[in-house]
């Protein structure tokens, strides 16, 4: 049984003529006629009685029409939810961000996507690079934001921004007053790092190295506001990502520009090759592309933070 099969049916009942119902269905009269019968044949009932230029309905009929109007009616719903559903951005929408940046990126794209779509429910997984990544190939995640390199051939990697790494400091810092570094005014300085386990902190470890900074690590943490309460406090200095240091609302640290190095990391989206992208996370990434864009993060300003 087939839908078009169905609609030649409810049209052929409601004409009571087989010309009339072919002229409904923009189809031929005998294409129509063809398809009847086929119906009739897979159902091993007769559907209509054919009475010279008319036809009449059978029981059978009438027992089938009140059905195949309902799988009708319903089709026609679900081809209009799907189309409403994919224009509003509804549905599902499951994202992963790294740790380092999935407080800064996510809570303000998140809410302008929630004010645009309200129907839409989100999942957020935070969670290390090498572990999205798993998840993107699984699956079980519609894209993540991420920072470079990623080499994975299965990735399609969309560049968003570039962010600068600045050096926190307490503000009872001598250096607190300046408003940039050098790599010599760190040497000796103990610092709080973040574990390697992360990106960011294999990032920082990289730039130290290639420009032969040994660092006197006094403390290592995975989590960048454990980093700045300790920084605060006193413990140390730190490299840290501009988009922490302009949600830094406690004003007990600076953030100095390291010149004339510049360190820097990528911020990237990352889908899954092949797949289909679902709308609202298409739209998302948009919001957070705009977001860095505008600024909103604290990102490319110019200026360093001085709380």
């Amino acid at each position: 049984m087939e839908v078009h099969q169905l609609r030649y049916f409810v049209a052929a009942a409601e004409c009571a003529n087989i010309t009339r119902a072919a002229d409904r269905c923009h189809v031929a009269q005998p294409s129509l006629s063809q398809q009847l019968r086929k119906l009739e044949n897979y159902l091993g009932v007769k559907l209509f009685d054919r009475m010279g230029r008319g036809i009449a309905i059978t029981d059978a009929g009438r027992a089938l029409l009140p059905r195949a109007r309902r799988i009708l009616a319903e089709i026609r719903d679900t081809e209009a939810n799907l189309r409403r559903e994919t224009a509003d951005f509804c549905g599902t929408l499951i994202v992963g961000a790294i740790p380092t940046m999935a407080p800064y990126l996510l809570p303000p794209a998140l809410k302008k996507l929630r004010a645009a779509s309200p129907d839409c429910e989100f999942s957020v997984r935070e969670d290390l690079t090498e572990n999205l990544v798993e998840a993107l190939a699984d699956n079980e995640i519609d894209c993540a934001l991420l920072s470079t390199p990623l080499q994975e051939e299965f990735l399609d990697v969309q560049i968003l921004a570039e962010e600068e790494l600045l050096i926190a400091v307490p503000a009872s810092h001598p250096a607190a007053s300046r408003s940039k570094l050098s790599l010599s005014d760190l040497r000796g300085q103990p610092t709080v790092s973040l574990e390697e386990m992360h990106c960011l902190g294999r990032q920082i470890q990289g730039f130290c190295s290639a420009r032969h900074l040994a660092r006197r690590v006094v403390c290592r943490t995975t989590q960048l506001s454990t980093i700045l309460e300790l920084v605060s406090l006193g413990v140390g200095i730190s490299m840290v990502p501009e988009m922490a240091a302009a949600a830094d609302r406690a004003g007990h640290c600076r953030y100095l520009r390291l010149r004339p190095h510049k360190p820097m990391r990528q911020i990237a989206v990352a889908w899954r090759q092949g797949r289909t992208r679902p709308s609202a996370a298409t739209r998302f990434v948009e919001i957070v592309a705009g977001n860095l864009r505008d600024g909103k993060h604290g990102l490319s300003n110019g200026q360093a933070k001085t709380n």
